[in-house]
């Protein structure tokens, strides 16, 4: 049985079918599979179901995206961070609405030249949404095809990437291509995973070599580290009863047009513009380049300031936020 049969064989014995966008199997499908595809990059399965179903229910359809305003598809994405995938969502459904009768199209290049939608993004909706035989190449069919055909050197370095899309090219599966996607991402992140895969439970295990020469744990090659460089933000709390004061975010700032506390460059050009602020608590949070180390201040009384609009807490799921706020109130509730 060649490689592409045993993976469907397995799909339909084991593969997951009960994921929310899996479930729409009319017109609306491929907004489904390509929102999905995007929550789910950087984003494990388990969180994205929940922000899936929040964001369809306030935007069912892709005419409703490109109708929205961005504040509201920056806020239903709030905490899922990269928020340039849901900046690019928009765009996208916009372009859509504009030149493809408001569907996405059925056309791999076209799908490509899309804002945010990249080759396996692409060939993801082609082969779940469509069912056309385009071969895909995430973290997880990566994973797979490193260790069943040993291929070395780290899966993102560009002659591995290479050697990975040829080898997808030459397993696609003609027959069945939708089945045998969803089959290679599950195997991959259900069975051949990162750490302790179940080897026991494989439908490849006779022919992965990985397995056969007992290296699997060398395969894939480990990502070198991203280097994270340490920033300090000096934040301003400002409370009122259950409303806190909080600025929009510019352009060019560290979470553009996201909501947030004041922040200034340094602890004396805040006490400079608020002699009465004293300073509260500090705590990290990380992204992906860097290393946040935020103080913050707070005041004996609720700040007054044009720039500053005091939200009432329970408005906030209205207002794009980070998860770095959500994480300063809960240590503020807890203080």
């Amino acid at each position: 049985m060649k490689f592409s049969q045993q993976v469907v064989a397995w799909y339909h014995q084991h593969g997951r079918k009960e994921l929310p966008w899996q479930k729409n199997t009319g017109v609306d499908k491929p907004y489904h599979v390509w929102l999905s595809e995007i929550m789910l990059q950087q984003t494990q399965v388990v969180k994205v179901v929940e922000y899936f179903e929040r964001f369809i229910k306030a935007l069912p359809t892709l005419e409703d995206l490109a109708n929205a305003d961005e504040q509201q598809v920056l806020a239903l994405w709030s905490g899922l961070g990269y928020y340039n995938r849901a900046r690019n969502l928009h765009k996208t459904a916009k372009l859509c609405q504009q030149n493809y009768q408001g569907q996405l199209p059925n056309n791999l290049q076209q799908l490509i030249d899309l804002p945010g939608i990249g080759r396996s993004t692409a060939a993801a909706i082609m082969s779940l949404a469509y069912d056309q035989a385009e071969p895909i190449m995430d973290g997880n069919v990566k994973r797979v095809f490193s260790r069943h055909f040993l291929v070395a050197g780290e899966p993102n370095k560009s002659s591995t990437l290479k050697q990975l899309w040829q080898l997808a090219e030459k397993h696609r599966a003609l027959q069945e291509p939708a089945a045998y996607t969803q089959g290679l991402m599950d195997l991959g992140a259900t069975v051949c995973t990162k750490y302790q895969p179940k080897c026991n439970q494989c439908p490849l295990v006779l022919s992965c070599e990985a397995k056969i020469k007992d290296v699997i744990e060398h395969y894939p090659e480990k990502k070198k580290k991203v280097k994270q460089t340490e920033v300090d933000l000096y934040a301003l709390l400002s409370v009122d009863a259950d409303r806190v004061g909080l600025v929009q975010r510019d352009e060019k700032s560290i979470w553009p047009h996201l909501w947030f506390l004041p922040l200034f460059k340094d602890e004396k050009s805040l006490t400079k513009n608020h002699m009465d602020a004293r300073p509260y608590f500090s705590l990290t949070h990380k992204l992906t380049h860097r290393i946040l180390q935020i103080h913050v201040f707070t005041l004996s009384q609720p700040i007054k300031s044009s720039t500053v609009e005091m939200i009432t807490r329970s408005k906030l799921i209205n207002r794009p936020h980070p998860k770095a706020l959500i994480h300063i109130l809960n240590q503020h509730d807890n203080h």
